[in-house]
């Protein structure tokens, strides 16, 4: 379900959307089949990955589920399923945070953009955040012409100020 709150997009997820695409990879088995070999370390295995709040456009959903397809062979050659939950963490903190702002935010989004409801796997059409929300700290175009009409007047005001001091301290003086 998708929520509008504070010019953002924030998704209520009930699966994750690595599982929704490119089924020939059959990660969602695959995924399964793991969980249940890490099943006495790693108790919620299953319901880890389900994550709480993205939202990925098409390609960054693919690099997502190559990265993973890839980490899933890897650990299925080696017979070593120990790292999963270190992937698993940093998809969740790192990877989809900057995958989800990549496709909100400019350069890559304009106006609205195509993105995945990881609840229903269909795609739906969202507005791109705004400029603040993507680069906090940055000046947009008003912002900085206010700043630089501030500076300007501080420097006339000093320039008016010295000007006025200096025409008083070198008054020709008046001799006899």
């Amino acid at each position: 379900m998708w929520v509008l709150a504070l010019g953002g997009v924030f998704l209520v997820t009930t699966q994750a959307c690595i599982l929704c695409q490119l089924s020939a990879r059959d990660l969602s088995g695959r995924l399964a089949h793991v969980c249940s070999q890490v099943e006495a370390k790693w108790k919620d295995c299953g319901a880890s990955w389900n994550f709480p709040a993205f939202a990925l456009d098409e390609v960054s959903m693919n690099r997502v589920i190559e990265k993973t397809h890839r980490v899933l062979r890897v650990m299925e050659i080696k017979g070593s399923f120990s790292s999963l939950p270190l992937y698993q963490l940093w998809l969740q903190k790192i990877k989809l945070p900057q995958y989800t702002r990549e496709a909100l935010c400019a350069p890559a989004c304009r106006g609205r953009t195509t993105l995945y409801n990881c609840s229903t796997c269909q795609s739906t059409q969202v507005r791109c955040w705004p400029k603040k929300r993507c680069f906090p700290g940055s000046h947009d175009l008003r912002e900085a012409r206010i700043l630089l009409l501030s500076v300007l007047i501080a420097a006339l005001l000093l320039g008016i100020l010295s000007l006025v001091v200096e025409s008083n301290y070198f008054k020709p003086k008046e001799d006899l």
